[in-house]
């Protein structure tokens, strides 16, 4: 008995041991010899085992984090531009953007002048381990000692993206960043969905409304989009989008209050701008003050699309709190912004917005001058309260120069740039015209209107958009009954309201002009009657022809201007004896004895 339970013991012991050989051959086979036999082939089938384990194993949230970073700092570069170095928030702005995501690229664009520029804004800070110097300042003065490579701020901006940036922000998380920059990187499509017509159950497809789907944008392709992200200070009081329209062949910009958000051609309150590095390249002066004004004039001629963000950044230190510092940003803001209606040509600006009491312009010639620059306060958010429309004009007033400029060959300068006469000579001519105009019928002047003028009056009734003098032909015999012309065969006079009046070196005829230093004017060309015949008095050229008295008695009128000016009879025919064509023959020409 005691001999079988020994040998029972050894066979347990036996088939233990086999049973471990066993199970030690397989696990060897099974996970050291491939291992072994993997590492010994190369890295052929090295990527299915690397795959496996990134989507075996999650990654830590500090793993996560990283990857984050590292995906915003390889595509946006924060630029800060804008700002006045006599107040400023620079440093800690960038400190707590540095602190949420370490290395991020930034650069700091300062404007060459002492107004800008000083005092002098430097940025240092303690690096800590894997911490790198990734803020540089870049100035935009013009260096002769440096390379046009060297001045070109685009050249400092490595990423996709550049995430304009105004002064003074907080950023204590990274998910705004992630979210606008998922934004951008997305575009709609519409796509049509077809569908079977149950009711008929036939073969035939019907079209559904279509669908808007987001997909992502190609690494390059270039994305023609501004991203506006406001800031949670804005004042919700007042209108923040802008409907902008340039009219440049008419020197004209107009500004209209919006409420849409997804059509927002200027954005008024303070805000950042997240857009393509490729299309700031495309632009032909992307960092011009008024900054971000300039900026969107620029990308509204090339066409570029704007939305606004439903999230906003977090406020900074409140700056230009002191009446000191507001006025001195102030002027600089009005000096901008009249240097930018000199480069962009902008001599007339409509600004149609909400408020109370406001009253519409009803003539441009009685504007009142308002700032010229675009604030926060540009139009209530209330659409309820009246439109109301200001109009301003720039140049063109009695102690400048004319904006026409000298004239060669009946066509000025602005002829050869595909541009109309600058709204404000307009302005000052309609002027000059309605004060000679009192003058001829207060003291009774026998006149009528001619050439150019009164074509314009036959085909619009309106002044044409090229013309940059009116001609009014009087009978030379009534000269001595307008004090002002009587005085003007001596010397050249001024009147009570400030005209020049002035008699013309090259020719006997008159000329008043709205000032003396504003040589915009209206020429009066003196006429005789001799017998059946009507001649020119003293003045010679195209304008000299003689015709037949038989067109001015009797006198007709013709609307013009909003009021009714003695022209000729038979006014085509007048004009066709002149060489002058007219376009319309749907005229109103009233006959009346003289």
């Amino acid at each position: 008995m005691k001999v079988y339970r020994l040998r029972l013991v050894k066979l347990l012991l036996l088939g233990f041991i086999l049973a471990n050989m066993i199970f030690l051959y397989y696990t060897w086979n099974t996970l050291l010899w491939r291992r072994i036999s993997r590492a010994l082939s190369g890295a052929g089938e090295d990527p299915q085992p690397r795959a496996e384990g990134v989507h075996g194993a999650k990654l830590s949230p500090k793993d996560k984090a990283r990857n984050a970073n590292k995906h915003i700092r390889k595509s946006i570069t924060i630029v800060f531009y804008g700002h006045y170095n006599f107040e400023q928030d620079l440093r800690p702005s960038i400190e707590s953007i540095l602190d949420v995501i370490p290395n991020m690229p930034i650069l700091v664009l300062q404007e060459g002048s002492p107004e800008y520029a000083y005092p002098p804004v430097s940025f240092e800070r303690n690096l800590t381990n894997g911490e790198e110097q990734t803020v540089r300042f870049m100035s935009l003065a013009f260096d002769v000692r440096q390379t046009r490579e060297q001045l070109n701020p685009l050249a400092a901006i490595r990423t996709k993206y550049a995430l304009l940036m105004p002064d003074s922000v907080r950023v204590s998380s990274k998910n705004l960043l992630q979210k606008i920059l998922r934004e951008i990187n997305t575009k709609s499509r519409i796509h049509e969905v077809l569908k079977k017509d149950s009711q008929s159950q036939s073969q035939s497809q019907q079209q559904q409304p279509p669908q808007v789907q987001r997909v992502t944008v190609a690494p390059e392709e270039i994305v023609r989009h501004l991203l506006l992200v406001p800031f949670a200070g804005n004042l919700k009081s007042y209108s923040s989008c802008a409907k902008l329209n340039l009219d440049l062949p008419n020197w004209t910009m107009e500004l209209e209050a919006r409420n849409d958000s997804t059509h927002c051609d200027l954005f008024l309150q303070k805000h950042a701008i997240l857009l393509d590095v490729a299309v700031l390249s495309s632009m032909p002066e992307p960092f011009a003050l008024p900054f971000p004004e300039m900026l969107y004039m620029q990308a509204k001629i090339a066409n570029l699309s704007t939305s606004v963000f439903p999230q906003s950044f977090m406020e900074g230190r409140r700056l230009f709190a002191s009446f000191h510092t507001k006025q001195r940003r102030m002027e600089l803001r009005r000096r901008q912004f009249r240097e930018m209606y000199k480069k962009l040509q902008i001599k007339r600006l409509v600004r149609r917005t909400h408020r109370i009491g406001g009253k519409t312009s009803a003539r441009e010639g009685n504007w009142q001058p308002h700032s010229p620059v675009f604030d926060a306060q540009f139009s209530s958010s209330n659409f309820s309260l009246p439109l109301v429309t200001d109009i301003d004009l720039f140049g063109c007033e009695r102690t400048t120069k004319s904006c026409i400029g000298s004239v060669y060959n009946n066509r000025p300068f602005y002829y050869y740039l595909g541009k109309h006469t600058p709204p404000c000579c307009l302005d000052k001519l309609k002027t000059t015209f309605n004060h000679v105009l009192d003058e001829f019928e207060n003291v009774g002047i026998r006149y009528w209107l001619d050439n150019y003028a009164l074509k314009s009056a036959v085909e619009t009734n309106q002044l044409s958009p090229d013309a940059y003098d009116i001609d009014i032909s009087f009978n030379v015999q009534d000269l001595e009954r307008s004090n002002a012309m009587k005085k003007s065969q001596s010397k050249p006079t001024v009147d009570h309201e400030g005209f020049y009046w002035i008699k013309a070196t090259d020719g006997h005829y008159f000329r008043v002009q709205f000032s003396k230093v504003n040589q915009v004017g209206v020429n009066l060309l003196p006429y005789e009657t001799n017998g059946n015949e009507v001649r020119a008095s003293g003045f010679f050229g195209w304008k000299a022809g003689t015709f037949s008295s038989d067109y001015l008695h009797p006198m007709s009128t013709v609307l013009f201007l909003g009021r009714s000016i003695m022209c000729p009879n038979n006014v085509l025919e007048y004009l066709e004896a002149k060489h002058i064509k007219v376009k319309s023959e749907e005229i109103a020409i009233d006959d009346e004895e003289e």
